[in-house]
């Protein structure tokens, strides 16, 4: 028995118990039996048993929709009794947590009406930079290899240099080394060319603005002697293509709108006080 009392875990119920007998004692006058009521409805059932089959791709028997049910009476009283306890207050997850139930809540309530293809036009005209074609180049590269060379970086210079100074036609297969990409790429826009090669060789490259040779650009794979064939520049998408996403564009700012003009009128109802920081 000594030794039983001795426990840690002995200490820790007993010690749990007696909180909950202080805090029921000091707040007697204000229990009120509803909140002691857990009522499970047919519509919460419903949706413990469409949870299940979400889940299980199955429907519970009667023995697992049982214990399904007595989880949430479980879950329910626990949750109550922390809220009795105050346990929910100044926790960030929490907070975090009911600021986007409240959002959501507001986007499932909120209005956004109709817009007329004039005024969707108009939008449209008002923001060219979200509804056009990027800018796109066309290049062939020569690739100089650090685990095939001790100087790949000079290697690439010296040819460019060979280039710049005879003008000769080169055979892109016959110089450089061996490379798992293409030799020539058509019409990349800077986001494809920065997952195949890196952002680092994708801003470089999209730096040049004319034809031809350009000086070596470095990449995770080594260097490269780049020719600039063609460069096309971003060009409007026309209307007809793009009305859905200038639609729900618009949607978007609408319900932007919204939420400030919300939130600007709740800030209405709360005086704010800020106390002064010293240094």
């Amino acid at each position: 028995m000594n030794k039983l009392l001795r426990e840690p875990l002995i200490h820790f119920l007993l010690l749990g118990g007696l909180l909950f007998a202080l805090y029921s004692f000091l707040n007697k006058d204000e229990i009120n039996p509803e909140d002691y009521t857990i009522h499970i409805t047919k519509g919460d059932v419903d949706r413990l048993v469409k949870a299940y089959q979400k889940n299980w791709n199955s429907l519970p028997d009667s023995i697992t929709l049982a214990a399904i049910i007595d989880d949430e009476v479980k879950t329910e009283i626990l949750y109550r009794e922390a809220l009795r306890m105050n346990l929910d207050h100044n926790d960030e997850i929490i907070r975090r947590r009911l600021k986007q139930k409240y959002e959501f809540l507001v986007k499932d309530l909120v209005s956004l009406g109709q817009i007329s293809e004039e005024d969707l036009q108009v939008f449209y005209r008002k923001h060219p930079k979200l509804y056009q074609y990027p800018r796109t180049i066309s290049f062939s590269q020569i690739y100089f290899s650090p685990d095939k060379r001790n100087t790949p970086q000079q290697d690439a210079m010296a040819l460019y240099t060979q280039l710049q100074q005879g003008g000769q036609a080169v055979s892109l297969e016959q110089k450089g080394d061996d490379f798992h990409l293409p030799t020539q790429f058509i019409k990349k826009d800077k986001d494809q060319i920065r997952q195949e090669f890196g952002k680092q060789f994708a801003d470089a490259l999209f730096q040049l603005s004319k034809q031809g040779w350009g000086t070596p650009i470095e990449s995770g794979y080594g260097y490269h002697l780049i020719r600039i064939d063609t460069i096309l520049p971003s060009q409007p998408i026309a209307f007809e293509q793009i009305k859905e996403k200038v639609t729900q564009d618009w949607q978007q700012q609408q319900q932007v709108r919204y939420n400030e003009r919300l939130l600007e009128n709740l800030k209405s109802q709360y005086s704010v006080r800020i106390e002064e920081i010293r240094d």
